[in-house]
């Protein structure tokens, strides 16, 4: 029974006491945030950075780094086996046949007795040169005797016939040098010694053939001419390595 004054009312009851867990879902929205979607940052509400472990991106770049540079390397592989099996530029297989030459085979006859022509032209020359010195005066007493202009003083013959002389000497002396070192490089088939001891040989022919035309200076030029005959034979020809067309 109910006791006066209080008709129509009950008690509340537990269940009316206790909110239910939708309407504090509906009053608090933020409270009942689900924690596995917070960032790893402990922000809330920030998206999450990574879910994988850490050390997980380093890996992988290590290894795209690692797969790249194998690919490299493969690549460059084909490429120098090719440049392995090419062939020599042209340069190099006659600096090789040239060594080859001469190492393994010796000069032709006619090429060796040519460098002793060339130096025996040059020494020739120098000896003529040394004795024309050594007897200066007399070539210088010939020279006043001759002397057909007045102007010209004696002293001033000496002095003409005495640089002449030692212009010419050192010249041989020069000549000399240069054939037996030209000559020597054309033994081991270089061309380019070949050409420039027939240019010098070229020239001491033609000072002693037209303006020396002494009898010891018309004997070099006569070694120097059978030089050359030898130089260019076909034996010692075939000798020397074709010419290089750039």
């Amino acid at each position: 029974m109910t006791k006066p004054g209080n008709s129509g009312s009950e008690e509340p009851t537990q269940a009316d006491q206790a909110p239910t867990g939708a309407d504090d879902a509906t009053e608090n929205p933020g409270s009942t945030a689900d924690p596995s979607h917070e960032s790893p940052t402990g922000a809330a509400g920030d998206p999450p950075s990574s879910t994988l472990p850490a050390g997980t991106d380093k890996g992988g770049a290590a290894d795209v780094a690692e797969a790249r540079a194998k690919v490299r390397r493969a690549d460059a592989e084909p490429l120098m086996a090719d440049l392995e099996k090419a062939p020599p530029p042209p340069r190099e297989q006659a600096l090789r046949a040239q060594a080859k030459r001469r190492f393994e085979e010796p000069p032709p006859r006619t090429l060796r007795i040519s460098f002793y022509f060339f130096v025996a032209a040059g020494l020739i020359w120098l000896i003529s040169m040394v004795a024309s010195l050594i007897y200066k005066q007399d070539i210088i007493d010939n020279e006043i005797k001759r002397n057909t202009n007045a102007k010209i003083s004696p002293d001033q013959i000496a002095t003409a016939v005495n640089q002449i002389l030692w212009i010419v000497t050192i010249a041989a002396l020069a000549f000399t040098v240069l054939l037996a070192l030209f000559g020597y490089k054309a033994t081991e088939g270089t061309r380019r010694a070949r050409t420039l001891v027939t240019i010098f040989s070229v020239v001491l022919v033609l000072f002693h053939l037209l303006l020396n035309g002494t009898q010891l200076g018309i004997l070099s030029a006569m070694f120097a001419l059978v030089g050359l005959a030898l130089l260019w034979s076909p034996s010692a020809r075939r000798y020397f390595p074709p010419r290089q067309v750039l």
